[in-house]
């Protein structure tokens, strides 16, 4: 038997080498880079993994596998690609500088549009099949493009800059978040606004689940709301776990009862829906050449009932089982 303070040591250097605080290990983990990572996405059913370092290309894994599916060049832009998205099916995903956009297939990797934009792009949303747009401005406008028809849509019920956007499966109803801690909740046929919340502070991040009728936002100070639509009642209110930390990603399975949420220190939560009740938490992988020794959780998925992903700046994508403390501590 190893004398206690050497267990002791083996267990935290242990723990600290596989990123966890003590609860699930990941079942499985991939590293997608070794170098700085400055946007990553996980399509909704975790099958695809999108990476971007730089100007490009964007590189795209199928989970899983060791090697990219996909490398997506934006034109000839030399500029960061900074803004990622993926639509609800997981079929169709869009890439974005400040003033480019193009959009590609993630069935065979194709180009399916390229665009520039007259106004500086902060965040993007796409519908089921990439037939329609969500495009959140510096100026605060807020615009709907349905790329089937062509119907451009502007909402101009911000009164600062757009931090976050993100858009029904239909493409029926828009989610907006502005600097100021406004969230908007609005129809995109005739701009109609259906619920309106505001943060104490600058509203960083907000998500639909696919059909709209929940809703979670959050504010730069780490705390989040889960709301119900279309009235926009609030549900419960979310903290991060200590000061200073924000939440960064979230999914919302309905279905489930389960909100998953990746925030800054390298926290993965998992909430219960109905109530906002913690249900797990666990810390993402590092990267040992990364310094400082930290991450950003960019981008969360549901597998399964069972099993979730997460990617984040650390370069890692990473399988968690969704057992809750409760289960851990058995």
């Amino acid at each position: 038997m190893l004398p206690p303070r050497l267990f002791t040591a083996l267990c935290v250097t242990f723990l600290l080498l596989s990123g966890c605080d003590g609860g699930s290990r990941p079942l499985a983990r991939q590293a997608f880079t070794e170098g700085t990572v400055l946007a990553t996405e996980t399509t909704a059913d975790a099958g695809h993994v999108l990476v971007s370092t730089g100007p490009g290309p964007v590189r795209v894994w199928r989970r899983g596998e060791a090697e990219p599916r996909y490398h997506w060049y934006q034109g000839e832009s030399t500029d960061d690609i900074l803004l990622l998205a993926s639509s609800p099916g997981s079929d169709v995903a869009a890439t974005a500088t400040t003033d480019t956009l193009a959009l590609w297939s993630l069935d065979d990797g194709r180009n399916l549009g390229f665009y520039r934009l007259e106004q500086t792009l902060r965040a993007l949303a796409l519908e089921d099949g990439g037939r329609g747009l969500l495009l959140g401005y510096q100026s605060g406008e807020v615009e709907y493009v349905d790329l089937t028809s062509g119907r451009r849509l502007r909402f101009l019920g911000h009164q600062d800059r757009i931090n976050a956007v993100d858009l029904s499966a239909n493409g029926r109803y828009a989610l907006s978040a502005s600097h100021d801690g406004e969230v908007i909740f609005w129809q995109t046929d005739n701009a109609a606004i259906l619920a309106r919340w505001r943060h104490e502070h600058s509203a960083s991040l907000v998500r639909l689940d696919p059909q709209g009728g929940y809703a979670f936002s959050a504010d730069a100070q780490g705390s989040g709301d889960i709301r119900r639509l279309p009235g926009g009642e609030r549900q419960a209110r979310l903290h991060s776990a200590h000061r200073g930390q924000t939440f960064v990603s979230a999914r919302l399975d309905v279905t489930g009862n389960r909100l998953l949420t990746g925030g800054t220190a390298r926290r993965l939560d998992l909430w219960q829906l109905d109530d906002g009740r913690l249900l797990n938490s666990w810390q993402v992988g590092l990267h040992t050449r990364l310094r400082p020794a930290s991450a950003m959780v960019y981008s969360v998925a549901f597998i399964d009932s069972r099993q979730a992903y997460s990617v984040s700046s650390a370069g890692l994508g990473e399988t968690w089982p969704l057992n809750h403390r409760d289960d851990d501590n058995e």
